[in-house]
Order: C-alpha cells, then structure tokens, then sequence
C-alpha cells in the first residue's frame, strides 16, 4: 500500500454506527454507573444513541466502554456487553448477517460491508488448513484504547455464530490484541474456549464446516431491503483504505499452492477483471502489492503462531519453492523466516 493510501486513512475520521451501543445506558446504570458523567467524557450526547443509524466517531465509542469499565469498577464491562448483544442490535449489518441463507454467507456479508458499519477496521476471516480465524482489529492509530471495544466485539460475532450453531457453541480458541487482565476466567466462561492474550489481533478460530450452517431465520426480501442501504455507506471506491482492505481479505482467503490471479478475484467479487484492475489503479494500489501484503500478513501469522514446516507456509501463500518466499520474507522484514521463527 503506497504512503498516499496510508495518508489517506489516517486523515479520514473513522465512524461508527450507533448500533453497536444499543443498550449501553442500561447497563451503566445496572452497574450503578452515571450515564450523563460517562457519556461527558467523549463527544457523544445521550440523543446520538437514540437512532441506529446516528454516526459516533470511533474513538469516542472506544473512550465510552473503556471509561464505562473504569467508573462501574467493572474491568469486565465489554466483555459483559457482548455476551449479551443480539446480532440484530448491530442494526443494518446485523441484520445482513442472520437474513442471510448460511452462516458463511452471513460472514462474508459482515466482511463486504463492514465499512459501511465501522471504518478504519479490519474484519475477515484468515484459512489456516482446515482451521479458519475471524480476525478483527481496529486500524485506526487514534484510538489508542481499545480493550473493551475488542472484548465486546469478539462477543457480538460469537453470537453472530450461535445464531445459527446453536448458544452451546463454542469456538476452538480465542485471542486478544491487549494483556491478560487478571482474571481472564470469565472470558473462558463467555467463549467456552481457552482465551490467549498479548496476540497480534483479536481473533477466534473454529473448524471450516462450522461455515455450513444454515442461518435459521434466512429471509432474502429483508436481505435485498438492507443490502442497497449498506451498499450506498460502504462507498468503497471513494474509500481507499475499505477497499484495499475488502480485496486483501479475498486474497488471504483465497491464497494456496496455486499462484492467485486478479480474475479470480475479480470473478470473486462478481465485476469483469478490467473493472477491478481499473478501481485499483485509480486508488493508486496494484494487485501484487495487495497480494505481498496479504502473503506477508499471513506468513507473520503462520510463523508466529502455528510450528508449521517452512515448505508448507511457503506452499500455502502461493510459492512454488521455500527459496521463493524466504527472499520474499527477508524483504519484508529484514531476516529470513528460519531467523524470525527462532527470535
């Protein structure tokens, strides 16, 4: 990604949806909190959360948790919230996800239009052989405190996945940006997972064919009512930084033994290749350059976290040879994967 691109979004204000609030003054004062002393901490008036579509800056929301947390004397606070948040609540999007026909078509609606509920964020799933993580971090380097929002995130798109695997479900592992606090038992009650701390980004993993789970209430006339409305927010081709984010998620998620092309994901996407060749090169980025970074994400994430032979790595990020992707890693990072793993 050029410096322009880089430049771009951090100088765009990052928004979210007032939505995701849905139901927060009621559970400050369930904690005996002061909504109006919470609320005065950040830029938020008590009206801004009466509408869903009301647009809040996202470090705000992010300050409102975190000073939620502090003055309820609950650490937990985000943690609780999502445990309790029904996807629905998340408004437009969320209603994407549970009218969709399966649980993959819900989380791949949640992915295209995602920027047209939150900005400056990451969110898509990363394959890791027969494991799939959803990922999600905020982008945004203004907001600098972000615990709560990632615990209360994690916790809504659990629920996106209980919608349609029913509440016993749980995810095979979970992972959080932010320290261990120091009792991370109640996250391992909410995930019913062991929860790891001090990671790269907030993330869940769970087995592919969780992916084929029905969606229990699939309705496409409410789906082709919402799709319009986040189709117009999402404006992806005026939004640099979306969409280079939306194409790098298709290109981790399709990368393999066999080199990616652009009318693969082209065809993904569903617009004729010259159409995405064209978008990209009017936003300055080109395909390779999306591909490097979607390879060089997911080898950081392999050698990091998984003790994966370097042939595999290298074959699972599209290189025919080990030699390949170890020129290609000391580019990135200045060593070679071997040195890397090792330190």
């Amino acid at each position: 990604m050029n410096n322009d691109l880089q430049n771009n979004a951090i100088s765009a204000p990052s928004m979210i949806l007032a939505s995701a609030a849905t139901g927060v003054v009621d559970l400050i004062e369930k904690m005996h909190g002061d909504p109006d002393r919470i609320l005065g901490r950040t830029s938020i008036k008590p009206e801004d959360l009466d509408s869903p579509y009301t647009e809040l800056m996202l470090p705000d929301f992010c300050t409102l948790f975190e000073e939620a947390a502090i003055q309820t004397g609950n650490e937990k606070f985000g943690l609780l919230f999502g445990e309790k948040f029904k996807p629905r609540h998340l408004g437009a999007i969320g209603y994407a996800a549970v009218s969709s026909p399966t649980l993959a078509a819900a989380i791949r609606n949640m992915e295209t239009y995602f920027p047209a509920h939150q900005g400056q964020s990451s969110f898509g799933l990363i394959r890791d052989s027969d494991v799939f993580w959803l990922s999600y971090r905020i982008l945004d380097p203004r907001v600098e405190s972000r615990c709560q929002d990632a615990e209360l995130s994690m916790g809504m798109f659990l629920n996106v996945f209980r919608e349609a695997l029913g509440d016993d479900w749980s995810p095979l592992e979970v992972r959080f940006e932010h320290e261990a606090p120091d009792n991370g038992y109640s996250h391992e009650r909410v995930f019913g997972a062991p929860v790891r701390f001090g990671r790269r980004t907030n993330a869940f993993a769970f087995h592919r064919s969780d992916l084929d789970a029905r969606m229990p209430n699939q309705d496409p006339y409410l789906f082709s009512i919402i799709e319009p409305f986040l189709r117009s927010r999402c404006e992806i081709s005026r939004n640099p930084e979306d969409f280079a984010t939306t194409v790098r998620n298709q290109i981790k998620m399709n990368l393999g033994e066999v080199p990616l092309t652009i009318a693969e994901v082209a065809r993904i996407f569903g617009v004729p290749d010259q159409s995405l060749q064209r978008q990209l090169r009017d936003h300055g980025v080109t395909f390779q350059q999306l591909v490097n970074a979607a390879r060089k994400e997911l080898a950081i994430h392999y050698l990091d976290e998984s003790d994966m032979a370097l042939t595999e790595v290298a074959h699972c990020l599209g290189y025919s040879e080990l030699s390949a992707f170890s020129r290609a890693f000391r580019a990135w990072t200045g060593m070679s994967p071997q040195r890397y793993r090792r330190t």
